[in-house]
């Protein structure tokens, strides 16, 4: 758990982080026309370890693709680009690193195209592993060290969705599709009831196996071949040789480890116990807007839309008025906002938020709502409960009473 001072000291050092400019940190993007076939598409995303790639309409708008929208591909050799790209905001040179990691976080994107401000062609891009450089490089030149204080438990996501090895590779490209993630850990359930993680299967791993083969690519029926391949064993296509680190490295370790490496994860592990993972998105996250409270409060991935970014706030920042005056031990509170899915220009919200005391953490994890008031006032509603059930256990205790022997 970050304290509190710390919390205030690691926001006040992002700040400047948050307020840089892109145009430092400007790369090569990855574009493609939009009558380019998937098939064509996951090849140049192979030779430029890319996750994300680009397309610019002749309206200058633009679309975007990443892993997990072409695994949703019906028929890599027919379909194209623009078929199940999607819409996505543009930055300029001039935006800075605060609002493109809000953006990245609230798309879910590790990368995001950069336009010139007169011709708004894209001349460049910007992506998470470069901001995480950046972090890095600012924690070095001005030698801030938080030691032991921010650590990687501290910066993982604990609830782990994985699969098991027998799964098909259809079951783990499902998963991944619905829940908008890109690391699935194969888990083994053992005979004295521990679980061993076997490997990792990211959604690279299955867009590659997406690929026909030449010889394939020419028969008539490359959709059975693609059947086929999708009903292997998810434990086949695993990496086994899994990046982890252990729960008390580091903030500066576990984005050495991540560059170093060269991976877009890290299990947090614990002998051999798997706590929780690490992405790009956790660290990024830190990058979240301070709202005004009387203790740390912290949302990531606010919305767009200037109404519900100041509703979100205000929601926000009264429930935890309210928690504190209910509790206050609270030193710490954080909201995550994503979006599940887009349906025509209503978008589908998942909202968790960990509210924080010295000896506890409260959770909520929101149910798929449209209606971000609604999933407010029910957070509210759940933190109460969760408090005032501790507080009546604590009660219950101090009312018991022991009869003197006799």
């Amino acid at each position: 758990m970050i304290s509190q001072e710390v919390s205030r000291q690691l926001y006040s050092h992002l700040k400047d982080i948050r307020s840089k400019e892109l145009r430092d940190l400007i790369e090569k993007p990855v574009l493609v026309k939009e009558d380019v076939p998937i098939s064509k598409i996951i090849g140049i995303m192979t030779k430029e370890k890319s996750h994300e790639v680009f397309v610019q309409l002749s309206d200058k708008s633009l679309f975007c693709l990443n892993t997990r929208d072409i695994l949703v591909a019906r028929d890599i050799n027919t379909m194209k680009s623009s078929t199940i790209g999607k819409r996505i905001p543009s930055l300029k040179q001039t935006d800075s690193v605060g609002n493109a990691a809000r953006i990245m976080s609230l798309h879910r994107l590790r990368a995001l195209p950069i336009v010139a401000e007169s011709s708004h062609e894209i001349i460049g891009q910007v992506s998470s592993k470069r901001i995480l450089q950046y972090i890095l490089e600012t924690f070095d030149k001005k030698k801030i060290n938080f030691d032991k204080r921010i650590i990687a438990s501290d910066l993982m996501t604990p609830e782990l969705i994985t699969t098991e090895p027998k799964d098909k590779v259809a079951t783990a490209r499902n998963i991944m599709v619905r829940d908008m993630i890109d690391h699935l850990p194969i888990v083994e359930q053992m005979h004295e009831g521990k679980n061993m993680v076997r490997g990792i299967v990211t959604s690279s791993d299955i867009m590659h196996i997406l690929i026909p083969s030449e010889r394939i690519a020419r028969d008539a029926i490359v959709s059975e071949h693609d059947k086929h391949r999708l009903e292997l064993e998810v434990s086949g296509i695993a990496d086994r040789d899994i990046v982890t680190i252990g729960p008390n490295e580091d903030i500066n370790s576990v984005i050495n480890l991540l560059l170093n490496s060269n991976s877009s994860y890290a299990l947090v592990k614990s002998l051999d116990t798997v706590l929780g993972i690490i992405t790009f998105r956790d660290i990024i996250s830190l990058l979240g807007e301070q709202v005004e409270s009387e203790i740390p409060a912290y949302i990531i991935g606010l919305p767009e839309d200037p109404f519900e970014s100041e509703l979100v706030k205000s929601k926000f920042t009264n429930i935890i008025k309210l928690m504190h005056k209910i509790s206050p031990e609270i030193i710490e509170a954080r909201c995550k906002i994503k979006i599940k899915d887009v349906t025509g220009e209503r978008k589908r919200y998942e909202i968790s938020a960990n509210i924080i005391s010295p000896h506890r953490r409260y959770t909520y994890t929101s149910t798929n709502e449209y209606d971000i008031a609604k999933i407010f006032d029910e957070m509210s509603d759940s933190f109460k409960n969760q408090i005032s059930r501790k507080k009546s256990g604590e009660k219950h205790k101090e009312s018991v009473r022991y009869s003197p022997k006799e």
